[in-house]
């Protein structure tokens, strides 16, 4: 956590996922993907986002910009996968048993959701990896139910959750595009 102070104030900033709601971690998420930004930029639209006021940002010294920059981006990322997590009383699974493993339509639902744009793919993600063990996969896979989760857990999870998920996906994905190239 970020805490600046001027003129006897105190403002505080999220500087790591797990003290980021979920919602605010897709919110950096599309910001650090925003391409029409620089690094500084997108920094100073980090924090504003956050809700650190413009006469700080004015007045932050070119050491205390880079020590916001350093906690902003260099994180410790977590390794393990939750087996499960629970959230309003309810179960969500990410295995199939003791491996953590993606059929071939949860990876189509990770695509649509990436395909969206909407500055939600993190919470996307949540929704279509973590399986209600009370539904059926035909309940799963409802494109209403998956909105209905990332919804919640926009609200009820910290960006940590999700951390562990990405890269993985993202080297399913490079693994399946060097497969498909490969056949072609």
């Amino acid at each position: 956590m970020l805490i600046f102070n001027l003129e006897g104030e105190e403002f505080k900033c999220p500087t790591t996922p797990d003290e980021m709601s979920l919602s605010q971690f897709d919110e950096i998420i599309a910001i650090s993907n925003d391409e029409s930004l620089g690094s500084i930029s997108r920094c100073f639209k980090m924090l504003e986002f956050f809700g650190v006021p413009e006469k700080v940002l004015d007045n932050l010294s070119q050491k205390e910009f880079v020590e916001a920059y350093k906690a902003l981006v260099d994180y410790e990322i977590p390794i393990d996968i939750e087996k499960s997590i629970e959230v309003n009383g309810r179960t969500y699974e990410a295995y199939n048993g003791d491996e953590f493993e993606f059929n071939a339509r949860t990876i189509e639902l990770i695509e649509i959701a990436q395909m969206k744009k909407d500055n939600r793919f993190a919470s996307w993600v949540m929704a279509v990896v973590y399986k209600d063990v009370d539904l059926s996969w035909t309940e799963h896979k409802d494109w209403n139910h998956i909105k209905h989760k990332a919804n919640t857990f926009r609200k009820e999870l910290t960006g940590a959750h999700v951390i562990p998920l990405l890269p993985r996906l993202a080297r399913r994905q490079m693994t399946q595009l060097e497969d498909a190239v490969q056949k072609d």
